[in-house]
């Protein structure tokens, strides 16, 4: 049983995550979040650069590098929440599974009762519910 709670917890928690860092990278894919309004977007160092055509090519590929390392790392980010995800949602269908298969079985392991059972989707129901309501707060912070 508490395998399940712990394995449910895990799997919402990263279920959350990926949806909250979903927002986020959508966020920061507005308008007012771009290249030219992020403090990066001053470099000194370019700006001392006396050749107005150079210091021009220079930004542009500073801003172009900048932009794309933005993306690579939003995509980094998607593909590693998106495994761990995954990876806990299996792990949490495998453990539910089991526990039903430990109830069918009639072998020397414990049985749990169809009220156990029942109460045991109840509490990882309550789980799921806490923490959607934490990450409905962290989304609507970011909003």
């Amino acid at each position: 049983m508490s395998q399940v709670c712990q394995s449910k917890y895990a799997h919402e928690l990263t279920e959350q995550e990926y949806h909250l860092l979903n927002q986020k990278i959508t966020y920061y894919n507005l308008p007012n979040q771009s290249f030219a309004c992020s403090p990066i977007a001053s470099c000194p160092l370019i700006d001392s650069v006396q050749n107005s055509v150079i210091r021009q090519k220079l930004y542009e590929q500073y801003k172009e590098v900048a932009e794309q390392s933005r993306i690579d790392l939003f995509n980094v980010y998607l593909t590693s929440a998106e495994e761990q995800r995954e990876e806990y949602r299996k792990k949490y269908e495998d453990d539910s599974k089991e526990l039903s298969h430990d109830r069918c079985s009639s072998d020397d392991k414990q049985n749990f009762s169809p009220l156990m059972i029942q109460l045991i989707n109840e509490c990882c129901n309550k789980i799921s519910e806490r923490i959607k309501c934490i990450y409905k707060f962290k989304i609507e912070s970011i909003i």
